[in-house]
C-alpha cells in the first residue's frame, strides 16, 4: 500500500511538472486555441530621435490590446528591428513581454552609414499583415567618421524647449537648476489610480538640438499609428501568435516511416538548461513553447525514437519581414546641428573609453524550476572522492543507480522506491538538458567535468513513453556537446531573447567616482517603471546645458501619456 501511495504521488507531481514544462503541442491544437479577433499593436519609446555612431539606442516597447485599450495583451513576445533607408535590417531583437512591456538596447557601430532609419516593432501575430501596418519610428543616425550625405538645414525656431504637461499626471520636481554631479530627485504625481497603475518609461537626456523630431507628443503619435486589424485568415497560411511564450516550430519527414505522433526533444544546453518534449501531428509538424526567456543559443532538437535514423528533422527559421513598401521621412536638421555634433562626439568617445568602469549590469536569470520537479536526490561530486571514470563515479557516489554492459553497450538502471520492485523500462539520461541515447558516449565522458548529478526514482511519463527513473547530469561549464550526428538531430541558429539589464548610474554620495570623467548625455534611462509611491533620483554629469525629462507610456486603461519637463545644469562641474 505504501508503494502504491508513492507511485500515485510521484505520478501526480511529475505530471504537474510536465504540464508546466513538457506540453504535447501540435499545430492543429494551437490553431483551435487562437482567438482570431486578437487585435494588438506595438508602441515604441526611445531615448532620442537622432544618434551618432558610438552611442547606444535605448528603447522600451508597449504591446496594446486594441479591443480593450490595455497593455494586458495576450502575446508574450515582441520583435524590434532597425531598418535602413535601403530597406535592409540592421538588427532584430526578440523581447519577452512582462505585463505587455519590454525593453532593450543596441550599440550603434561605426559601420553604419549616415541617413534615415526606422525602428519597427511587431508581434508574431502581426506578421499576418504587411510590414507597413507595424508601428515605426523615424530616426536619424549620423556617422561622423564617414562623409554624410547633403542634408538641408531647416532654419526655424527650435520649439524643443516647450514643456509638455497633462492635467492627469505630472512631475514633482523641487528645482530646475543644478550644478555638475548633483543629485536630482523627482516624483510623479497623479490623483488617478488609472494613471498611477500605468506602464511607463522615464528618460533624462541632454537636448542636443540635433534633429527636429517628428514625435510631436505621445498621444498624437499613438492616434496616427496603423493598427493591425482582425481579418479572416487561412489556416494554412496563419502565423501562430506567441500566447504563452516563445514558439519554436518545425517538422520531420521520412521516406519509409510514419511521421505521426513521433516524439521530439528540444534541449537548451546551458548551465540554466531546459528540456522539452512534444509530439508531431499528422503532417509531422511540431511546436515547442518556452514560457521563460532563455538567451542561450546552444539549442539541440532531436527525434527521440528507436528508429530515429529513419527521420529528417528541420526547425523553421525565424520569419523574414518584407520592408519594401516602407516609406521613410525626410528629416531635416535644425540650426543647432553643426555646433552640437563635436561636443556630442567627444562626449561619446570619452564615455566609451571608460566603458569597463561604467558597464550596465546583466540581470541574471533565476534558475528555472527543473523539469523533473523536486523529487530528485542530488549528488554534488566535489563533496565526494573524485573518480577517474564515469563507471566508478556511478558505482561509488550515485546511490541507487547501477549500470550493466552487454556487448560493449551500456545500460543504466535506477532502483525503484520499493526495493522489491524493478521495472524493465530504461532510465532517461540527460546532460546539461540534452537527452543522451548513446550511453557509450556518457561513459566515455570525463567525470571531472561534472558538477552534480540528480537522480529521480520511480516511473516517469512523457507522452506515450515512460522511463524507470531519471539521471540528470550538470557539467561545470554547462556546455556538453554530443557526438551524435545524423538527419534526426539538428542545431538550429535561432534568434534568442534579449537579456535584461540594470543600466549604469553613478553614485556621487561617496568619493570613489570623483576621478572618473563623466560626460553622460543620458543621465537616466528607466524602462518599465512603477510610479506608485516611488521617488526617482539620478546625478547630473560634467556636461552643462538643458536636459529634458520625459515620461512615456500608457495608463492602466490604455490612455496614452507623454509629459516633458526641463532642468538646467550649470557649468561649475567637479574638477
Amino acid at each position: 500500500m505504501d508503494r502504491l501511495k508513492h507511485i500515485v504521488l510521484s505520478a501526480l507531481l511529475i505530471s504537474f511538472g510536465q504540464i508546466l514544462t513538457a506540453q504535447n503541442l501540435n499545430s492543429s491544437t494551437e490553431l483551435n486555441r487562437i482567438d482570431k479577433n486578437l487585435n494588438e499593436s506595438i508602441y515604441i519609446s526611445t531615448n532620442a530621435g537622432s544618434y551618432l555612431t558610438g552611442e547606444t539606442l535605448l528603447y522600451n516597447l508597449f504591446c496594446v490590446d486594441n479591443n480593450t485599450q490595455s497593455t494586458k495583451t495576450k502575446s508574450k513576445t515582441a520583435y524590434i528591428q532597425l531598418v535602413d533607408s535601403n530597406k535592409k535590417s540592421v538588427f532584430t531583437h526578440k523581447i519577452f513581454l512582462k505585463d505587455g512591456t519590454g525593453n532593450g538596447d543596441f550599440f550603434l557601430p561605426t559601420t553604419l552609414e549616415s541617413g534615415n532609419y526606422k525602428l519597427i516593432g511587431y508581434t508574431k501575430w502581426m506578421l499576418n499583415k504587411e510590414a507597413e501596418n507595424f508601428f515605426n519610428i523615424d530616426l536619424y543616425i549620423l556617422n561622423p567618421y564617414k562623409e554624410a550625405p547633403n542634408q538641408p538645414i531647416l532654419q526655424t525656431e527650435n520649439t524643443a524647449s516647450s514643456p509638455m504637461t497633462s492635467s492627469f499626471i505630472s512631475f514633482d520636481l523641487k528645482n530646475k537648476t543644478y550644478s555638475g554631479r548633483q543629485e536630482v530627485s523627482l516624483a510623479i504625481k497623479s490623483e488617478s489610480a488609472d494613471f498611477l497603475n500605468g506602464k511607463y518609461s522615464l528618460s533624462v537626456r541632454k537636448t542636443d538640438g540635433f534633429v527636429i523630431q517628428n514625435k510631436n507628443g505621445f498621444a498624437q503619435t499613438k492616434n496616427n499609428r496603423k493598427d493591425i486589424v482582425a481579418a479572416s485568415f487561412k489556416n494554412n497560411d496563419l502565423i501562430l501568435p506567441e500566447l504563452r511564450g516563445e514558439l519554436i516550430t518545425g517538422k520531420i519527414t521520412s521516406s519509409s516511416a510514419d511521421i505521426k505522433n513521433k516524439k521530439i526533444a528540444l534541449s537548451i544546453v546551458d548551465k540554466n538548461s531546459e528540456l522539452k518534449f512534444t509530439k508531431t501531428d499528422d503532417q509531422g509538424r511540431f511546436i515547442f513553447n518556452l514560457e521563460k526567456p532563455n538567451p542561450s543559443a546552444n539549442i539541440v532538437v532531436q527525434v527521440v525514437e528507436d528508429n530515429k535514423e529513419d527521420y529528417t528533422i528541420e526547425v523553421e527559421k525565424d520569419f523574414s519581414v518584407d520592408f519594401s513598401k516602407l516609406q521613410f521621412a525626410n528629416l531635416q536638421f535644425n540650426s543647432d546641428f553643426k555646433k552640437n555634433i563635436t561636443d556630442r562626439l567627444v562626449s561619446s568617445q570619452i564615455e566609451n573609453a571608460y566603458y569597463n568602469v561604467k558597464k550596465d549590469s546583466i540581470i541574471n536569470l533565476k534558475n528555472s524550476f527543473p523539469f523533473f520537479g523536486s523529487l530528485s536526490t542530488e549528488f554534488v561530486l566535489d563533496d565526494y572522492t573524485r573518480f577517474k571514470t564515469m563507471a566508478e563515479t556511478i558505482t561509488e557516489v550515485v546511490k541507487g543507480v547501477y549500470f550493466t554492459k552487454t556487448k560493449n553497450n551500456y545500460s543504466i538502471h535506477i532502483f525503484d522506491n520499493d526495493p522489491n520492485y524493478e521495472s524493465t523500462l530504461p532510465a532517461l539520461v540527460v546532460v546539461d538538458g540534452l537527452v543522451i541515447e548513446d550511453l557509450n558516449e556518457l561513459f566515455a565522458y570525463n567525470p571531472k567535468n561534472i558538477e552534480k548529478v540528480n537522480a529521480v526514482k520511480g516511473i516517469y511519463y512523457y507522452g506515450a513513453k515512460s522511463f524507470n527513473g531519471l539521471l540528470i547530469y550538470t557539467s561545470k561549464e554547462g556546455n556538453y556537446d554530443t557526438k551524435l550526428k545524423g538527419r534526426f538531430i539538428t542545431r538550429p541558429q535561432l534568434l534568442r531573447p534579449e537579456m535584461k539589464k540594470e543600466y549604469f548610474r553613478p553614485d556621487y554620495s561617496t568619493d570613489k567616482n570623483d576621478r572618473i570623467p563623466d560626460y553622460r548625455h543620458q543621465l537616466l534611462w528607466s524602462p518599465n517603471i512603477d510610479i506608485k509611491n516611488q521617488k526617482f533620483s539620478f546625478y547630473t554629469s560634467d556636461i552643462s546645458g538643458q536636459f529634458e525629462i520625459i515620461l512615456e507610456g500608457f495608463s492602466e486603461s490604455g490612455k496614452s501619456v507623454y509629459i516633458k519637463e526641463f532642468i538646467t545644469v550649470t557649468d561649475n562641474t567637479v574638477n
